[in-house]
Order: C-alpha cells, then structure tokens, then sequence
C-alpha cells in the first residue's frame, strides 16, 4: 500500500501550450489552500496520450489529492 502525502494537493496539467500554461499557474498559485496544505504542480509534456500522461505523473507524485487539468 502507497503512503500518501495528506497535507498536498497536486495539480497535473497535460501541456501542450506553454504560455496557457504558465498563466494556469499564475492562477493556480494564489488558491487559498486550507491550512497547513501545500500546493504542487506537475505539468506532463510529451505524452503519448492525455492517459498516458496522466497515469504518468499520477505515480510520480504522493499527494493525497490529486487535480487533473487540460
């Protein structure tokens, strides 16, 4: 069984736009997360597919909570 972060939530992002990108993230950087909680960001570039990706970046990160955007 995987130990998860509780405290994290991480953001993954299929790029395939960087500069809507980056302005997600200006976005995604001033959420008022609860107290305590950290934010991560992990974009995917060059993935096979949106799954491929995904599932990709899915194990890459032990957030507990995980946010898929495109």
């Amino acid at each position: 069984m995987r130990n998860y972060d509780e405290r994290r939530v991480c953001f993954i992002t299929c790029v395939n736009d960087e500069r809507v990108y980056e302005e997600a993230c200006l976005y995604l950087r001033q959420l008022q997360l609860p107290a305590g909680m950290e934010l991560q960001l992990l974009p995917v570039r060059g993935a096979a597919s949106m799954c491929a990706g995904y599932n990709q970046a899915m194990r890459q990160s032990s957030a507990r909570y995980k946010v898929y955007l495109h």
